[in-house]
């Protein structure tokens, strides 16, 4: 008997060791065919906004912190990051390994050198790959360990979290993502031993995630309607929470402490402890708000650039039709971020592969996702079916990521003829 026949990969092993390896082959590709730097990793555009408050923090001046590059005027003589900090919290552990290797290899320790570049980028991967951990134990508990293992790959695969986790490390939007599948997991554990420590693991995750983008603060709805199926039940929650006031308290005052290093930002710039950091950006298109833009526009359209969302939505629309898997708290979580995201001045958000503003919710879509998987699967004409479909939208999105630049997206009329130029491949 081959040795081979007593080797038992674990499904972590298997997610682990396929998520590593499509990284490294991808990464390498793309800094090859792409001439990118692991300069462009950080500086520039909102990444540079995320990431410059760690050098300013550890390795500049306290006072530069008035006046850092990527941020707004703010008046005389000082300028407001509109990047709150969350990011760069999450960063900070990989920064600081990033300086320690900088000060080893006697390069020049000041925040913008390969060394703390490149830390962005492993920054990027572990939460990536956390994220995608607590999503697959998600999805497991609800799924069989072949459904969670295909759909947790299929989420990196398929969607433009890959985009933003290889290719644009510096953004939020994987760090958001990790923080949302961390959430979701441990939202059921609440109910079932609620408490500080249960408390504490589903508000972490959520603070920090409302932190980094604060719209974000809708995802916290799937706590309120977890399992809800009903208005009796709605009811029933409420009470339940009034009489946990407590752990609510404790929630609260977690949230508050999570936000004080952007408050104490805050104040150090501006002499207030809240302050609407984006100014002139609002959410001018609110009594109007653009869905189709959201969902079906040439430039970003979630369902047009990540179609393996419009499968789940479908199934989404008839899981809350026969009340499971908590889908009224998923349409009630997709639906207002897709009217926050359609509110915005600039509901395209401009240069972006994909609507990636929605990144941070591909956890909620992947669960209809699993039912979908799990309920086909015994078919085979149709397992075979859903499975080219899934190749096709894998292939698809790896392919954009690679053809995507966002120099051609930046300031400029965008129609369809420009979408049907740039998936000719």
């Amino acid at each position: 008997m081959s040795i081979g026949n007593h080797i038992r990969l674990s499904g972590t092993a298997k997610l682990f060791l396929l998520f590593f390896a499509v990284v490294i082959i991808s990464n390498s590709l793309y800094r090859h065919y792409g001439r990118m730097t692991a300069k462009q990793f950080v500086i520039g555009s909102d990444m540079e906004g995320y990431y410059q408050y760690l050098p300013h923090l550890f390795l500049k001046d306290i006072e530069e912190m008035r006046n850092m590059r990527w941020a707004k005027p703010y008046g005389e003589g000082r300028r407001l990051s509109a990047f709150t900090c969350g990011v760069a919290i999450m960063q900070m552990p990989f920064f600081l390994v990033g300086h320690g290797v900088s000060k080893f290899l006697e390069m020049e320790s000041d925040g913008h050198n390969p060394a703390y570049f490149m830390s962005v980028l492993i920054a990027a991967l572990f939460y990536a790959f956390i994220g995608l951990y607590y999503l697959y134990k998600a999805l497991k508990r609800l799924f069989s360990h072949r459904t969670a293992l295909i759909i947790s790959l299929m989420a990196f695969l398929a969607t433009n979290l890959y985009y933003y986790t290889i290719m644009s490390p510096g953004m939020s939007h994987v760090y958001s993502f990790c923080l949302v599948s961390v959430f979701i997991y441990f939202v059921p554990g609440f109910y079932a031993n609620p408490g500080f420590q249960s408390s504490l693991k589903v508000i972490f995750p959520l603070a920090l995630a409302v932190l980094i983008r604060p719209t974000t603060i809708v995802a916290g709805l799937y706590l309120l309607l977890f399992d809800i199926r009903s208005w009796k039940e709605l009811g029933k929650r409420f009470y339940f929470l009034a009489q946990k006031w407590h752990l609510l308290i404790f929630m609260l005052i977690v949230s508050l402490l999570i936000f004080s290093p952007q408050m104490a930002y805050w104040h150090y710039v501006t002499g207030k402890w809240f302050i609407y950091s984006y100014q002139d950006e609002s959410f001018t298109n609110a009594l109007s708000p653009k869905i189709y833009t959201v969902l079906f526009g040439p430039r970003n359209g979630w369902y047009i650039y990540t179609p393996l969302m419009l499968v789940s939505t479908l199934v989404l629309f008839y899981l809350v039709y026969v009340r499971r898997l908590s889908a009224v708290a998923i349409l009630t979580v997709m639906v207002l971020i897709i009217y926050i995201n359609a509110s915005w001045w600039r509901p395209t958000f401009s240069a972006a592969a994909g609507y990636r503003t929605l990144v941070e919710y591909i956890p909620f879509m992947a669960i209809p996702l699993g039912f979908l998987v799990e309920n086909t699967f015994g078919n085979k004409t149709i397992r075979w079916l859903l499975m080219s479909l899934f190749i096709v939208f894998l292939v698809y999105n790896i392919l954009f990521a690679f053809k995507y630049s966002g120099h051609i997206w930046w300031n400029m009329e965008w129609q369809w003829s420009n979408f049907l130029r740039l998936v000719r491949f």
